[in-house]
């Protein structure tokens, strides 16, 4: 084999190696970007199945989740631990006099009200057709007022509206606080429902009860 011809194939040799690594980068990249879209399409998923439609709040499966996340914190840490509901009266009502894309709207604007006030530890869920949970870690009796109050003062600063038109809608709410490791999630449903029941029958917009179910 003459030196010319040798020359030739090492170069030639060399250059399909350089061919390969250029595509083996292109390749990599190509392969790096679609599992980038991958994760992005997953947490999309993961998105939908965890978030209510109409609120952005989490659904019901997803706030028990991770409600019972906040709840293990709270008994090893011996937090107190408040569950309040926040539901809009007559939304029925409401959806009949205008629409039911803005029955949404309202549901909308109550979970971005709240979500503007409370903090990112703070779990917000879908309550029923008409409502919104908030499970409140570090949080006693004094201060679920504190927060209701917030809520009202965030709705009343940036109220809902379409094109010219105020769309006003009554609230109530019932909580429960717990202790430690008496805090159950179950228990402090079934409480902040009946609590909330009691608000809407004295007309109030916040009525709290303590572990056994008594008004505070």
């Amino acid at each position: 084999m003459t030196t010319e011809i040798l020359f030739a194939l090492i170069a030639l040799l060399a250059l399909v190696s350089v061919v390969e690594g250029v595509m083996w980068v292109r390749c990599a990249k190509a392969l790096k970007s679609s599992r980038a879209k991958i994760d992005a399409l997953n947490e999309e998923m993961q998105s939908v199945r965890s978030l209510d439609e109409a609120t952005g709040a989490y659904n019901y499966p997803f706030f028990v989740k991770m409600a019972n996340l906040q709840i293990k914190l709270a008994r090893r840490h011996k937090w107190p631990v408040s569950l309040m509901i926040v539901d809009i009266d007559q939304l029925e009502t409401i959806n009949l006099r205008y629409s039911f894309k803005t029955g949404d709207a309202v549901l909308k604007h109550l979970n971005d009200s709240i979500r503007s006030v409370v903090r990112t530890s703070d779990v917000l869920g879908r309550f029923g057709g008409s409502g919104i949970f908030i499970l409140l870690p570090e949080c006693d009796t004094e201060n679920v007022a504190t927060v209701k109050e917030r809520i009202e003062e965030a709705i009343e600063a940036t109220p809902l509206m379409q094109g010219e038109k105020r769309i006003d809608y009554r609230r109530s709410a019932g909580a429960v606080t717990m202790y430690g490791k008496q805090i159950h999630l179950n228990r402090m449903l079934g409480l902040a429902e009946d609590a909330l029941a009691k608000a809407k029958e004295k007309r109030k917009e916040l009525v709290i009860f303590d572990k056994e179910g008594g008004e505070v």
